[in-house]
């Protein structure tokens, strides 16, 4: 077997700890927290926005490390923060110092071990197979997703979230530090082997569709703004829903075991979307896929703010926005990569990462103002549905290698 897909397989697992944990295990906590030091729901939504706000500052530094230096060391470390993190978190003694926590602890895991860490380490390993390994790559998102919420439920209920918190810092750095340390490898050359396992003489280069004075001047270069806008408002749309969707339904009189399948439907969900744009990732017209995404979470927004009362509906929608969800990551990854090579990615999306992260980052406490003032999330599901127009008017006047 390619080595490059071993390198898959824990960038894949390096995903599911960040994505798990930072994006679809925060909704968990947002109601103990408050509970106990009595905050209200959008001073809970600056831990995530703290969080967002330090990658904004890191990402650029960080994206040309992953360019330049050690990935093992550089995701090492970020499998590290995950442990401190949860070890401080369960010891705040207030909200600001679960947020302090949260923010610092977070932030460099969502880089290093996110889509821009684990993405620039796999693009290096494939040309032919790009599309595919990176949807596979971000497969880990979901499967995050699926177990990891599920997990640190149980955990809450039976120990309170302090323990858990505990605890699960001690699970993710069993789980991800010696798979990095182990496998993880810059390049290819680095065991003497070339891109997808091919011989020389039947490598595709990896070429890019823009000049080397786009690269060195990304921010006057139109096709960046317009893929920073669209992914970031999509992203935007992701984060509030995965911070919110639990509160909503037990707003609603569910459960809260029966309002974290949510979750957990819409991280299977995202399983099957990944596995199924692994299949057509290197032949499918990108924006499209990209396009149909913001289509099926539209259409779902609409449902929620309709017959949101309807469990049946939640689930339903938790599916789609599971679907849709699964084509978004790969497909940002991919064509990145296809415009400006992989050898410039890390260096791109650090730099596209403050775009897309100021957008989640005034989204989610924004989401917690409207809910605070009209004390439902009719208000804020149709801000988000806004951010869905937003990114198809952003993208559509762009071209990729597809569109030919």
């Amino acid at each position: 077997m390619f080595y490059g897909w071993r390198i898959v397989a824990v960038a894949l697992l390096a995903q599911a700890v960040s994505a798990g944990i930072t994006s679809y295990s925060y909704g968990l906590l947002v109601l103990p927290i408050s509970a106990e030091f009595g905050a209200s729901r959008m001073e809970m939504m600056w831990g995530m926005t703290g969080s967002s706000l330090i990658a904004i500052f890191i990402s650029p530094t960080l994206g040309s490390f992953v360019d330049r230096y050690s990935a093992r060391w550089l995701m090492a470390a970020g499998g590290l923060s995950v442990g401190v993190a949860l070890g401080l978190i369960s010891r705040a003694g207030n909200v600001w110092e679960f947020i302090l926590a949260f923010a610092l602890g977070m932030a460099p895991v969502s880089v290093l071990i996110g889509p821009l860490g684990t993405s620039a380490v796999v693009a290096r390993w494939f040309n032919r197979h790009r599309g595919r390994a990176l949807s596979l790559t971000a497969l880990g998102t979901s499967v995050g997703g699926l177990l990891i919420p599920y997990l640190f439920q149980i955990l809450i209920d039976d120990l309170g979230w302090r323990e858990a918190c505990f605890r699960m810092g001690l699970i993710m750095l069993a789980v991800s530090l010696p798979p990095i340390l182990l496998v993880v490898r810059n390049h290819p050359d680095d065991l003497g082997l070339q891109p997808d396992g091919l011989p020389p003489s039947e490598t595709s280069p990896a070429a890019a569709m823009v000049s080397r004075g786009a690269i060195e001047h990304l921010f006057r270069h139109g096709p960046f703004w317009r893929i920073g806008i669209s992914v970031g408002s999509m992203f935007a749309v992701f984060s509030v829903l995965l911070a919110n969707l639990v509160p909503f339904a037990i707003g609603h009189g569910i459960a809260a075991k029966q309002a974290t399948l949510l979750i957990s439907v819409i991280a299977l969900a995202g399983v099957i979307g990944k596995l199924l744009f692994s299949v057509v990732a290197d032949r499918v017209n990108l924006k499209g896929a990209l396009l149909a995404t913001m289509v099926m979470v539209g259409v779902s927004l609409l449902a929620l703010i309709r017959f949101g009362n309807i469990f049946d509906v939640m689930l339903v929608c938790s599916v789609f926005i599971g679907l849709a969800l699964g084509g978004l990551l790969p497909a940002w990854s991919a064509i990145l990569a296809q415009i400006y090579g992989p050898a410039n990615f890390g260096r791109v999306m650090g730099r596209m990462q403050p775009v897309t992260i100021a957008m989640v980052s005034l989204a989610v406490p924004l989401t917690g103002y409207l809910f605070d003032r009209t004390g439902n999330y009719t208000a804020a599901f149709v801000m988000l549905c806004g951010l869905i127009l937003v990114a198809a008017a952003a993208l559509m006047p762009m071209r990729t290698t597809n569109d030919q």
